[in-house]
């Protein structure tokens, strides 16, 4: 995991505590030649409130979708790039699920079959019963065209 990862991984994990038993969200920007100025976004997943307000297009409520505030991402992308800084990570977590990249996940992650944030990485952190089991950070392979899992 690379360290501007995980100098903030205790403040992602505090979110996915707080959180539980839904998925928490939220997004690192930073400079793209380098790993020294990042700043970590706890945003709010408003998959609920989706969910309430048309069912039919939002099946699945927070226990097992994120949906960013869309307000809250474009604050953060109008940020980026003022600093001249890049979407580094989205993270989310899997409450009562494994640290894998479900199909929903991928289904978020690309737009036209490729990623809507070339360069992005997606972290994915497991609670179980208000406890952290495990994290795994995936990464686009224009090769295979798929999420892979990074060292």
């Amino acid at each position: 995991m690379p360290p501007y990862i995980l100098e903030k991984l205790d403040k992602i994990h505090r979110h996915a505590l707080e959180q539980y038993p839904f998925e928490c969200c939220g997004i690192i920007i930073g400079k793209e030649e380098n790993d020294k100025e990042n700043i970590l976004f706890l945003c709010t997943n408003i998959q609920n409130q989706k969910h309430e307000e048309d069912p039919e297009h939002f099946p699945r409520d927070a226990k097992t979708a994120f949906f960013i505030d869309p307000k809250e991402l474009l604050k953060i992308q109008n940020e980026a790039r003022t600093k001249d800084m890049v979407v580094k990570v989205f993270y989310h977590s899997h409450p009562d699920h494994d640290a894998y990249f479900s199909d929903e996940d991928k289904r978020m992650a690309l737009m036209w079959d490729e990623p809507a944030y070339p360069g992005a990485q997606y972290l994915v952190v497991s609670v179980y019963d208000r406890k952290i089991k495990s994290e795994a950070l995936f990464a686009w392979n224009s090769e295979t065209n798929a999420f892979e899992v990074q060292g």
